[in-house]
Parts: structure tokens; C-alpha cells; sequence
């Protein structure tokens, strides 16, 4: 990895203010005037047009998560406020995200205060202690992150739960965000597979935790996708939630068509069901948050999950979902429910928990430097091209536009008309030799060290010749453009 000197925390709060990233006299200008060269008609034509002035909403500032199964917590030399790499890696992202355990372990785990402490797989039974839940705590603290936490419903008691819930939010305090009631509810065997039986089961639970939290907050109904158990959960828990939960993969891990193409192409099945989920939202009057999230369930597929295209898919993922006015996303990460590190996972960490970042976290910075304050309204021109484009103005009128070409065979000539008064652009670019690499990605020029720390080494000035800029953004590749 490449080692930059410098300080990550002035670095963010340079991109905040409007500050470019430069390098002295090894800042770059790159452009393609678009007066003075002849187009290449083999390459596809993009315009940009932004109009600031149409609030498209406001992305939530706890908008990046990430996702854990509840055995991740038992890990020994992870979680807590001595590792300092992965709280580096969540500051990286936001200075307040919200992190969520459950998952399928959820739903096949003890909190015994005094035990050992046991990661296991979803077919066997994980301990939690309060050893456990202090060092979460810590670690919550010293990232300024929340917790989402899920209580079994699949196989404990409503008495574990209440005992559970009372020592997490003892331990967290502030940091919790609220409790979940089960994992993927709809599947649950002990349910018999009816809204009816989970709902009356939550109830039962939520009014034992009420008993003896008074003030606990719940979230729901952590849905892998039935839309009926969702709208119901909305009609009946609405006014007393603080957040709708949904989850979402492509498909599975093991699905022969389970390819990066597929993972990179337009899923037009579940635009339709954010669409859904705004409608609800509007109606209801309680935000979602898709809080289980990645690419391929089944802990994501080797050679697609785990290479830079995951970066692509993450970064539109995000940007889309913000767009229908969704809470957030916890891109799911770490050891799955069948015991091992998913290959999805944006972070990855050994035996003694020294951490790093996989391509999709690059995703994640780049959204979390890009997406700031309100989205606004961008027009791109369509071409047949798998790209797309993304605008933000953040809380101190600095404009940013994110432009993502995830086709894997072809370039993009973009052009950007500049909306007024803005004269000059920008550019940090994400990319990788290839779309299948797993290592030598960048953004801003730099990779993510291994102390987590990430400083761009440079940005690139692009030219602009009568109120627009014009440049060729690489097949498999994405950049950050700030005016």
C-alpha cells in the first residue's frame, strides 16, 4: 500500500469547505476542449446538466452503515476502542454512521454476562458477554457511531430478550440507535411463516422491553423482501418506529448468473420497490433504511464480489438509494452467518484484527466525500451507456457531481455544462487497472493505508472553454467532480 504523510481529518474538513485537493505543481490538467478536438464518433456522448436550484432532498447524515452478524461482536480483538485501524476505516467514512448487529447469528445467540464468549455459525449457538458489549460500547465511542441490535426471536425467549436488550443498553447508552426483533422475520420457522404470528410475537416482546426500558427504541421488520409483511408492519408499528428495514441482495452467491455484468446492469425489480418504500415513507410519515445490503447473499461471489466492480456497484447503490430518500444503507460486512469473512465484505481483518480495506470500501469513501447536504437535480443525456451521474450542494453551496461508468467495454466522452457562477472543476478520480482487481485501487491517486488512513495525493484542474468541461471517463471507472 502506498503510505501518505498527512491528516485524514483535514483532508475531509477541506472537502467540506470547498478546498481543492492539490499537489503543488503535481497537479494535473486533464481535458478535452471542447472546442478545439475533433469527437471520436466510437465513443458514446454524455452532457451533464446541473440545476442547483432544484432541492432533489437532503441526504441523512448518518446516511453510510455498515452490517454485522451478531458473532461478529464475540470476536476477540476487534470491536473495541484499542483498534485503532478499523476506527480509523469508520472515520474514514462519517464522523456519526450507524453500524447494525444481527443477521442470521441474531436469531441463534445468548447474552450470558458472566460466559465464554463463542463465535459460531448460524447452526450452532453464539455467546455474547458483557465483556463483549463494553467493547462495543467503546468502540461506538470512539467512532461516534450508533447501533442498531438485533434480539433473537428465532429460537431465544422473550425473557433473554428483555435481559439482552436491558445490559446493550446499558452498555451503549447514547449509542444505540433502537432494537430489531428478529432477522428476516418471514422466514423464521417458529412463526409459522405468517405476518399475524410475528406480529403478535413482537408485540409480546416490544411491551417485556418496555417493561424495563421504558424509553427503548425499535426499528423493523427487518424484511428480507415479502412486501405485504412490510406495508402491514408499516400500517400497525408506524407511529412507534424509528426506522422501516429492508434488505436487499441481487441474488445468490451460488446463481450461475451471479456475474459482475448482471451485478453492474440496472436492476429495474427493485428501483420498483424503492419506489415502494418512498411511497411508504410519504404516507407513514417514519423513514427506511435498507440495513442488510450487498452484493451477493450467501457471503458474495469470489472474483465478482471482491474486486473493484463492487466499488462501482457500492458507490451507485448508495447514490440511487439516496435518491428515493432512503435513511441509509449497512452494507453488509465481516464474518457471515456460515463462519466465514464474506467476500463482499468492504473490510477484512486477520487473526489479530489488524484490518484493511477490499475494493467496495473505496465505494464507500467515495460516496462519503461526495455526498454531502442535499441532492439536487442533474440531466444526463441518455446514450445506451451504463453510466450515471449523481449531484450534490453541500451546506456551504459547493457543488459535487459524481459520474459512474460501469460498462466494462466502453469509454464516455462527458460533457459538463457549468451552472453559474462556477468557473473551474476538480477531479478526483476511482478507478483500478481493471474492473476485475482485487488490489492497486485508488481515489484521488492514493490507496487506503495500512493503518487506514486515506489523504488523496492529487487532483486534476480540468479545463473549461466557454461554460463547459469535457473529458473521457474510462470504461469501469468513476470520478468526483467539484466545482
Amino acid at each position: 500500500m502506498k503510505h501518505i504523510a498527512g491528516n485524514l481529518m483535514v483532508i475531509l474538513a477541506l472537502l467540506a469547505t470547498g478546498c481543492r485537493f492539490t499537489a503543488g505543481t503535481n497537479t494535473n490538467v486533464i481535458s478535452l476542449s471542447p472546442v478545439g478536438n475533433k469527437p471520436d464518433p466510437a465513443i458514446p456522448k454524455i452532457n451533464i446538466r446541473i440545476d442547483p436550484e432544484v432541492v432533489l432532498g437532503r441526504i441523512s447524515p448518518d446516511f453510510i452503515g455498515l452490517g454485522y452478524e451478531t458473532s461478529a461482536v464475540a470476536q476477540t480483538n476487534y470491536f473495541g476502542g484499542e483498534n485503532k485501524t478499523l476506527i480509523q476505516l469508520y472515520r474514514n467514512l462519517s464522523p456519526h454512521g450507524l453500524v447494525r448487529i444481527g443477521g442470521n447469528v441474531s436469531d441463534h445467540t445468548r447474552y450470558i454476562p458472566d460466559g465464554q464468549s463463542r463465535v459460531e455459525t448460524e447452526r450452532a449457538v453464539t455467546v455474547i458477554n458483557q465483556a463483549d458489549l463494553n467493547n462495543l460500547a467503546r468502540f461506538a465511542k470512539a467512532t461516534g457511531w450508533k447501533v442498531m441490535w438485533g434480539l433473537n426471536l428465532g429460537t431465544g425467549s422473550k425473557t433473554d430478550a428483555v435481559e439482552e436488550a436491558v445490559a446493550v443498553s446499558r452498555a451503549l447508552k447514547s449509542h444505540l440507535q433502537s432494537f430489531e426483533i428478529g432477522n428476516e422475520v418471514e422466514l423464521l420457522p417458529r412463526l409459522g411463516h405468517t405476518y399475524e404470528n410475528y406480529h403478535a410475537a413482537y408485540l409480546d416482546y416490544k411491551q417485556a422491553i418496555r417493561a424495563a426500558l421504558p424509553h427503548a427504541p425499535f426499528s423493523g421488520p427487518d424484511s428480507v423482501g415479502q412486501w405485504y409483511w412490510v406495508t402491514r408492519f408499516a400500517d400497525d408499528e408506524s407511529g412507534d418506529l424509528q426506522l422501516l428495514t429492508h434488505h436487499y441482495y441481487r441474488e445468490g452467491a451460488k446463481d450461475p448468473t451471479a456475474t459482475l455484468a448482471k451485478l453492474l446492469s440496472p436492476d429495474d425489480k427493485w428501483t420498483g420497490r424503492l419506489g415502494q418504500l418512498q411511497d411508504l415513507r410519504n404516507t407513514h410519515g417514519v423513514p427506511f433504511r435498507i440495513n442488510e445490503v450487498n452484493s451477493f447473499f450467501g457471503g458474495g461471489k469470489p472474483g465478482v464480489s471482491d474486486t473493484f466492480g463492487s466499488a462501482l456497484w457500492c458507490l451507485d447503490f448508495m447514490f440511487q438509494s439516496a435518491t428515493f430518500g432512503c435513511n441509509g444503507v449497512n452494507m453488509e460486512t465481516d464474518i457471515n452467518q456460515l463462519g466465514w469473512i464474506s467476500h463482499y465484505s468492504p473490510i477484512v481483518h486477520d487473526a489479530s484484527g489488524n484490518c484493511h480495506a477490499r475494493p467496495e470500501y473505496y465505494g464507500m469513501l467515495a460516496f462519503a466525500l461526495a455526498a454531502k447536504g442535499e441532492l439536487i437535480k442533474l440531466n444526463l443525456s441518455q446514450t445506451g451507456i451504463n453510466v450515471s451521474a449523481y449531484a450534490t450542494k453541500g451546506d456551504d453551496q459547493q457543488l459535487r457531481v459524481i459520474v459512474i461508468n460501469k460498462d466494462l467495454s466502453r469509454d464516455a466522452e462527458v460533457q459538463v455544462d457549468l451552472p453559474k457562477p462556477h468557473s473551474t472543476v476538480d477531479a478526483l478520480w476511482l478507478r483500478a487497472p481493471s474492473a476485475l482487481s482485487q488490489d492497486h485501487v485508488t481515489l484521488g491517486g492514493t490507496e487506503v493505508s495500512t493503518n487506514g488512513i486515506w489523504v488523496a495525493d492529487s487532483a486534476e484542474r480540468l479545463e473549461t472553454v466557454n461554460g463547459q468541461v469535457l473529458f473521457i471517463l474510462p470504461k469501469a471507472s468513476a470520478v468526483l467532480l467539484h466545482f
